[in-house]
């Protein structure tokens, strides 16, 4: 079955064709480890797990990479911020590594495993990043200033190859002028400006640098590090490139524009998810308005709940997110672990079971047409509701989960128990209550059933059995 994707760069959805049958090769911008990722962040990662986990459903091996950028603007003037004007390289590392380690955590609670992934810290990599931006000199597509910073000349790529800022739009370039020098990571997306590759070690710099014979003391700008990783992990092409749609431009034109100009192909497919939205602004930490996962954690929202909230909307478009959508998915995903922990309780574990083969071939077309994660997760449903045995449902929803990543095998809704797990006397109670039903003594059942009840446990009686839940 064919595997298709929006393709940012062609601006059309594509069947995904990878560079080599055996690996896929997909590389994901990670975070700027400067304080906690937010949820608008983790909108990012969970976009590219779920496109990791429909590969590996589609039979690919997947070589999953990302970044830490824990050298640019932020990071520096935190560590500053934190350890005075002396801080230095050391400093830096020891500060964005708190964050780091904050962020993995993060990642395990919304079931992405950081062990799936290969991380590559920008500071392990400076030499290589060097090498690569004297080869970009070499090659004249870069050149160095009297301050001492190196810079990327935009028209020099222009006029070899064309297609500066085709990943925006085919006509993004015209009548915009190009060649004014711009020294900060981030700015202003309507300027064409030549960016720098290389930042001269300065006085609100501390001591954080590194020293190169040719480039001199400084550190690598934000662009040339994805470039550079890429090229480092990836020497014969990207399959796909995932990111926030806001590092489209220039973060991700900058990118092309240093990796096609020393080897091609740089990246042959981009995806790009939306933003997540509060009171319909995109949540950003310079407006103030974003929330971290220990936000939800700390209103009672499970981070699984979370990511079913975002797996109910497209990648491509905008999440805007209430108290009442995260309230709304918190009782969804409640209600899905309990059905299933139900069907747990009832299922006969000396049955052999195997997905049901036309359900998951329709949650397979959901998956494969651009990542249809709210028409696949609706499948659940119509799991749920089917006709189908217990045992060939539990099998079903564990298979497609190896792509919604929701741990439905190992979740078990709290107030459904087993009658295995309950204490001697309740399950004594329970037996006498089963024995009355069969006999059908109906007063003694009520009465066992109020029993149970005053010592908080609710039962409910079914065609496979006595279901017991804890009494709200």
């Amino acid at each position: 079955m064919k595997f298709s994707f929006y393709n940012t760069l062609k601006h059309r959805i594509e069947q995904f064709k990878p560079l080599n049958k055996a690996e896929v090769k997909l590389y994901t911008c990670g975070p700027t480890v400067y304080n906690h990722a937010h949820i608008g962040n983790l909108r990012a990662y969970l976009s590219a797990d779920i496109l990791k986990r429909a590969l590996q459903f589609n039979d690919y091996d997947v070589n999953w990479v990302m970044n830490i950028t824990d050298i640019d603007d932020k990071t520096i003037a935190n560590t500053i911020k934190e350890h005075g004007n002396s801080a230095n390289v050391e400093n830096l590392k020891e500060f964005t590594n708190r964050f780091y380690q904050i962020f993995l955590e993060d990642l395990k609670k919304i079931n992405i495993e950081p062990k799936d992934i290969s991380f590559v810290k920008v500071t392990e990599k400076i030499a290589d990043i060097q090498e690569y931006i004297v080869k970009l000199m070499e090659k004249g597509y870069a050149y160095k200033t009297e301050d001492g910073s190196t810079y990327f000349s935009i028209a020099k790529y222009q006029k070899d190859f064309g297609d500066y800022g085709d990943l925006v739009g085919e006509k993004f370039i015209e009548g915009k002028k190009i060649g004014a020098r711009v020294k900060v990571d981030e700015y202003d997306k309507e300027n064409l400006s030549d960016f720098a590759l290389w930042k001269a070690h300065g006085d609100d710099d501390a001591e954080i640098f590194w020293d190169h014979p040719v480039l001199g003391k400084g550190r690598p700008g934000w662009h040339i590090e994805c470039t550079l990783i890429n090229y480092y992990k990836f020497p014969s092409g990207t399959d796909i490139h995932t990111g926030g749609i806001d590092l489209l431009f220039p973060h991700h034109t900058n990118e092309i524009a240093q990796g096609q100009a020393l080897y091609r192909p740089y990246v042959n497919y981009w995806m790009h998810s939306d933003h997540i939205q509060v009171k319909g602004t995109k949540m950003a930490k310079s407006a103030g308005n974003f929330l971290l996962l220990s936000n939800l954690e700390q209103r009672y929202i499970n981070p699984l709940a979370f990511r079913y909230l975002i797996l109910q909307s497209h990648y491509k478009s905008k999440l805007n997110i209430t108290d009442e959508s995260l309230a709304a998915a918190q009782s969804g995903y409640n209600n899905i672990i309990k059905e299933i922990s139900k069907l747990k309780n009832e299922s006969n574990p000396s049955i052999t079971a195997t997905p049901n083969a036309i359900l998951v071939d329709k949650f397979r077309q959901a998956i494969n047409n651009d990542l249809n994660t709210s028409e696949a997760t609706a499948i659940i449903f119509k799991i749920l509701d089917s006709e189908i045995s217990v045992e060939e449902k539990l099998q079903t929803l564990y298979k497609i989960d190896e792509v919604l990543g929701l741990s439905l095998e190992n979740s078990y809704a709290p107030d459904i128990i087993k009658i295995s797990d309950l204490p001697e006397k309740i399950q004594i109670l329970i037996q006498k209550r089963d024995a009355a039903r069969k006999n059908k003594d109906y007063s003694a059942s009520d009465q066992l059933r109020s029993e149970l009840e005053e010592l908080g446990y609710l039962v409910e009686d079914s065609p496979k059995g006595t279901k017991v839940q804890r009494k709200p």
